[in-house]
């Protein structure tokens, strides 16, 4: 009862692992062992092995270009690795953290972690196979029609998105670096399955485990053959899930649809996407935009097939077909542009009109700033944060002649803090793009909306930087913008309109132009 109750002590102890600082990552980083590297001196003699057996053998399992392409694609896999490693690791770290299970650095941890790690590529492969979007992640690795070990190069660059399935592992508490050892692990024991120069093992094994007769079952592009034997290490999964399936007869490698370079890496990592597009820019409707993208690929085949095999309308003759259909897709051009024009005029109108005293009831909320280099402002309702546009000096006075404007916030509502905007916001929302103009002049346009530009220049009056807008020739002071939003949601909130409120600087009467969106 003693011993049981000393491991059971033991056992809860696991658990209570303490929380890894931030600072010490790069220490973790460096005494996390990267077996991958310390392998490639193995793996590429293998490789050189097998392909010098190649040569002089009589069934040749490598082709010159298919090898180059595999090469390429390897040593892009390989930097992008190593510049996402610091990445995962932080969010691992971060998850690790978070939980209150935390499992202590045990050796013994990395068997259960193995055993999961696998479990979840299982399904990460499977539904790689049944989902076009990450169908995308790894077509690359399928994409040769010879097997061999160069095949275990074609990873694809953009694989991390396959992350999210891992996740699940990270929340078993294991250690950072059991996880991370646990998938090098899994990618080393990957290498050796691609290779026809080892035919069938043991009957046991090869029912419980990945073989190199497993997996080329799962790279064959017959029928009998298509989406079988997911499985990385363990084939239990298969036989649990109903996937296994047993080397018949000889596979024929390669995609149903063969990538015609062999050669170029960004070709056979980025194809699928190419043909995404295209397939989503023909769609019909958001229903099929959707299909195309998230569908089997299996499915979107035999949907384009079934759709291009439909007989088309004849009408009198050949002649008269093909002019019919050529009147059709020009009417349906027109017909396009035409909807587009009446849109265009219809959901953006502008017009100027005096400012009329009820227009005070709308901004009398919202508080009015004021400052020596202050050019302009912007405010929406009902928000009385306010983003400011002023004059922007170097260090010894004198204008920035590329960034002549700058935007900061002045937030009311945490006692009138001033903070300089966000990358985001200056890019996407609030910032300008400011362009030098002859005479000390310069063309200023909003990010969110470059149609119209902002000219700054001395005023006449005083020699003072100002803010204009050309309106009719007349040159229009702007002191104000004004958005005035009805609905929608934070991300995406429903704009009515857009007011400048300008002031001719000949009268010195204040005009609105408002911008209907």
């Amino acid at each position: 009862m003693a011993l049981i109750q000393s491991y059971w002590q033991n056992f809860i102890s696991l658990f209570g692992a303490a929380r890894i600082p931030i600072n010490d990552i790069h220490q973790l980083e460096k005494s996390a062992p990267d077996l991958l590297v310390y392998a490639l001196p193995l793996v590429f003699f293998c490789t050189a092995l097998e392909c010098g057996f190649s040569h002089f053998a009589e069934h040749k399992s490598y082709e010159k270009k298919e090898t180059v392409g595999s090469v390429f694609i390897g040593l892009g896999n390989l930097a992008v690795n190593l510049l996402m490693k610091a990445v995962l690791l932080y969010g691992a770290v971060w998850i690790y953290n978070i939980l209150p299970w935390r499992m202590s650095l045990n050796w013994w941890t990395l068997i259960p972690c193995f055993i999961i790690y696998d479990c979840c590529s299982y399904w990460s492969h499977r539904i790689s196979h049944f989902n076009r979007f990450f169908w995308a992640t790894h077509v690359v690795h399928h994409s040769a029609e010879h097997y061999n070990l160069t095949v275990a190069f074609r990873q694809s660059w953009v694989q991390h998105f396959k992350t999210v399935f891992f996740i699940p592992v990270a929340l078993m508490g294991f250690n950072p670096v059991i996880f991370f050892v646990a998938s090098q692990l899994s990618t080393l024991y990957q290498f050796w399955v691609h290779t026809e120069a080892i035919g069938k093992l043991h009957p046991f094994i090869e029912k419980y485990f990945g073989t190199p007769s497993n997996h080329r079952v799962h790279h064959g592009s017959q029928e009998k053959y298509l989406d079988k034997n997911f499985g990385a290490t363990f084939m239990i999964w298969d036989h649990l899930f109903g996937t296994f399936q047993y080397e018949e007869e000889q596979p024929i490698y390669g995609l149903t649809t063969p990538v015609e370079n062999k050669t170029n890496p960004f070709i056979l990592n980025f194809h699928e996407y190419r043909d995404m597009i295209k397939d989503v820019k023909q769609s019909d409707g958001i229903r099929e935009m959707l299909f195309f993208i998230f569908a089997s690929p299996g499915k979107i085949y035999k949907h384009k097939l079934t759709h291009s095999k439909k007989p088309k309308v004849r009408i009198n003759s050949s002649s008269s077909s093909s002019s019919s259909s050529s009147t059709k897709n020009t009417l349906k051009f027109a017909g396009i542009l035409l909807m587009i024009i009446l849109l265009l005029s219809e959901s953006l109108h502008v017009f100027s009109q005096p400012l009329k005293k009820g227009y005070e009831q709308e901004t009398s909320g919202l508080p009015t700033p004021k400052g020596e280099n202050l050019l302009f402002f912007l405010q929406r309702n009902p928000d009385a944060n306010t983003v400011i546009y002023e004059l922007n000096f170097k260090s010894d006075g004198v204008l920035d002649r590329e960034n002549p404007v700058k935007g900061s916030w002045i937030r009311y509502t945490e006692q009138i803090k001033y903070k300089e905007l966000t990358g985001i916001e200056r890019r996407f929302a609030y910032g300008v793009k400011c362009k030098a103009l002859p005479n000390d002049e310069y063309e200023i346009r909003l990010v969110a909306y470059k149609k119209m530009p902002l000219y700054l220049k001395r005023s006449e009056i005083d020699n003072k930087y100002k803010i204009y807008i050309k309106d009719e020739g007349k040159d229009l002071l702007l002191k104000r913008v004004f958005v005035r939003v009805n609905g929608g949601s934070f991300w995406f909130p429903k704009v009515e309109y857009i007011d400048l409120i300008t002031v001719n600087s000949a009268s010195g009467m204040e005009f609105l132009k408002r911008i209907e969106i």
